[in-house]
């Protein structure tokens, strides 16, 4: 897993999530839940099993409306969130994707996860195939191709994401970062932008 997901996810993460009208009633619960549980333990020694099995107790509860594959996303976005649970998010995630391959979001979530590699962009092109207009997919996949320098596959993928973007004010800072990038591929010189990927 890259590190530098870490930074991404956190930092792309959240604002994603206001999107997703399915997500957001099972995040907050689940934001409450954890920060509960969490903070309950007295001896700064959380026990993850414990909370894992809570948090999918109370929500099996509290949403019995929900699918399996949705509380399974939902458990994968809570310990996505959370500290240095990568290894429980990617169970979470890939168990929501084996129930209903259409959950873009796990796919995408799997995609940060493991950026900087070739699974993790196998993982964007599956939340694209399941989503087509989920423009973030595109931008990250675009951003791990440059990153590893094929330019030429990520030209058309940034394309395509500015395409796909163009009128998601949550996509603003990207879609003009992903503009300048397209220019600078565009130009088949490295510039500031594509340097900023790179280092």
């Amino acid at each position: 897993m890259s590190t530098d997901a870490n930074q991404k996810s956190g930092k792309h993460g959240f604002g994603m999530v206001k999107n997703n009208k399915q997500l957001i009633p099972l995040f907050l619960i689940i934001s409450f839940i954890l920060s509960s549980y969490a903070y309950a333990q007295s001896n700064n020694s959380v026990d993850w099993d414990k909370i894992e099995y809570h948090l999918y107790k109370d929500l099996r509860a509290e949403h019995p409306d929900k699918s399996e594959a949705e509380i399974e996303q939902a458990l994968g976005y809570s310990f996505f969130v959370s500290d240095n649970q990568w290894e429980r998010a990617v169970f979470h995630f890939k168990k929501a994707v084996e129930l209903d391959p259409k959950l873009y979001w796990s796919w995408y979530n799997l995609g940060l996860i493991y950026v900087d590699e070739e699974e993790g962009r196998d993982y964007f092109r599956k939340a694209i195939e399941a989503n087509p207009d989920f423009s973030p997919a595109y931008y990250w996949l675009g951003y791990s191709l440059c990153r590893n320098r094929r330019d030429k596959e990520a030209l058309p993928i940034f394309k395509k994401y500015l395409e796909v973007a163009k009128d998601d004010p949550q996509e603003k800072n990207r879609f003009e970062f992903a503009n300048k990038l397209v220019k600078e591929l565009l130009s088949g010189k490295e510039g500031e932008n594509l340097s900023k990927i790179r280092e």
